[in-house]
């Protein structure tokens, strides 16, 4: 390696040097290039011990760059980058670290769709990692920093104004951790795809979310389940879906626990209603595990469905489900219990009621009863009724059993004060009265004792 400066003559024909060090050295071909480094002599000596380093890793590997230097290279100025390219002893995705973020996001989206990902699935990460290095301010590899990545999803925690000037809510931790993972799963597959070494956020831990429930489920009692469907049948249309449609849909959900994306995507030709049990099948596309689901059905909805069917075309869709699934309930949810409040026959009735939690979107205790809720309300009737937890998972088609007993069996608290009476002492059982009367010993007269004695004398 030798380090030099150059000389050049200016326009007035002055012989300049210039502020540049230059590096001569060896390439893989052992042909002499040319290199300008820094205006720092010891920044420049260290550059060309690096080149020295690539050649000869390069020359030793058969072609590879050594993983020690994959973060200098990152961080290398692009013509630098592109002379080491075309000289040819980078590949040529090391380019990459000097295109936009946006860029790989396109790269890293279309890869999840070849992949399987719904499309919905896949807007929502382009939604949020697009919100990460907006706020961040991320244009390139090089400018990821996982304190400024958090830094700025603590502030998006926080309280603030629009621009009405009125309060805004701060983002809840769950949603910290959807845009953490999302941008960590972007990060993941460009290192996966060797852009990059390593991903610089893997060691970033989310938050706990426990301590931060902002819309916690609830499920719905048999009362209020029953009088959303008697009150929907009869309603109006809404979001393009007649009342008895929409009571069907309730009434399917909460007994299969569908949700919302899965019964949108049921066609006539998946339901299996002469089958013993009859059955209506999940295609894996559609499926949150990525798997082909058949999932059984109760032979009454399924009568229903039957005759829901008939008006369907074949292969058509059998529900055209809005987007909006969770106002649509809620508003069904308001109609019911407007019902509900009107049948009260007193006063004293109509404002207890009033009290009521029944057939809220929103209880006392900040629980929601959203479109999802129907599919809490299946597994909270399973485990009511006493399905054992393997079989209550089976149906619930979760991976692991834990969350079906605890995100999903929502219990209340008359149902757990039933449940303490077995912890009763059981009373002690009183000895049986013996209605035989017991001789008293007879008490012994003088007379008596006299003739005792002269028996023993004898």
């Amino acid at each position: 390696m030798l380090l030099l400066k150059q000389h050049y003559r200016d326009r007035r024909g002055l012989n300049k040097e210039t502020s540049k060090w230059y590096v001569e050295f060896k390439d893989h071909h052992d042909r002499s290039q040319r290199i300008p480094a820094f205006t720092s002599r010891p920044a420049s000596q260290e550059f060309g011990r690096n080149l020295e380093r690539l050649v000869a890793y390069f020359k030793a590997s058969g072609g590879q760059a050594e993983p020690e230097l994959q973060e200098w290279i990152a961080h290398l100025p692009r013509r630098v980058t592109e002379r080491l390219l075309k000289i040819g002893l980078l590949d040529a995705r090391r380019s990459v670290h000097h295109k936009p973020l946006t860029e790989h996001l396109d790269a890293f989206l279309d890869a999840r769709r070849a992949k399987g990902v719904t499309e919905k699935q896949v807007k929502l990460l382009s939604t949020r990692i697009t919100r990460v290095l907006n706020e961040c301010n991320f244009r390139f590899w090089g400018d990821i920093s996982s304190s400024k990545l958090l830094a700025v999803l603590n502030e998006l925690r926080q309280n603030g104004t629009d621009d009405q000037g009125d309060d805004v809510p701060g983002i809840s931790a769950q949603t910290f951790n959807f845009h953490l993972q999302a941008f960590k799963q972007f990060c993941r597959w460009a290192a996966k795809e060797r852009l990059i070494a390593e991903s610089p956020v893997a060691h970033l831990q989310g938050l706990n979310v426990r301590l931060d429930r902002r819309h916690d489920r609830r499920a719905l009692s048999e009362e209020e389940f029953d009088s959303l469907l008697k009150v929907t049948r009869k309603n109006k249309t809404r979001f393009g879906m007649t009342g008895s449609q929409r009571a069907l849909v309730y009434r399917l959900v909460a007994e299969t626990g569908l949700r919302a994306g899965e019964v949108a995507s049921l066609t006539k030709e998946v339901f299996r209603l002469q089958d013993d049990p009859p059955t209506v099948t999940v295609m894996a596309n559609y499926s949150k595990r990525r798997r082909e689901d058949v999932v059984p059905l109760l032979p009454e909805t399924a009568e229903k469905l039957a005759k829901h069917l008939k008006t369907v075309p074949a292969k058509a869709l059998a529900f055209h489900m809005p987007d909006k699934s969770a106002k649509m309930l809620r508003e069904d949810l308001e109609a019911a219990r407007a019902v509900w409040l009107g049948e009260a026959k007193t006063k004293a009735e109509r404002r207890k009621r009033t009290e009521s939690d029944f057939l809220k979107y929103r209880d006392r205790d900040g629980l929601v009863a959203d479109f999802h809720a129907l599919r809490h309300t299946f597994i909270t009737n399973l485990a009511r009724r006493g399905v054992h937890p393997k079989l209550a998972q089976d149906l619930a088609r979760h991976c692991d059993v834990n969350l079906t007993l605890s995100r999903y069996s929502h219990t209340v608290l008359k149902e757990r004060a039933t449940a303490l009476q077995a912890l009763r002492p059981t009373p002690p059982t009183e000895p049986a009265d013996d209605k035989t009367p017991k001789r008293e010993p007879a008490v012994e007269g003088s007379e008596q004792r006299d003739r005792k004695k002269i028996r023993e004398r004898v």
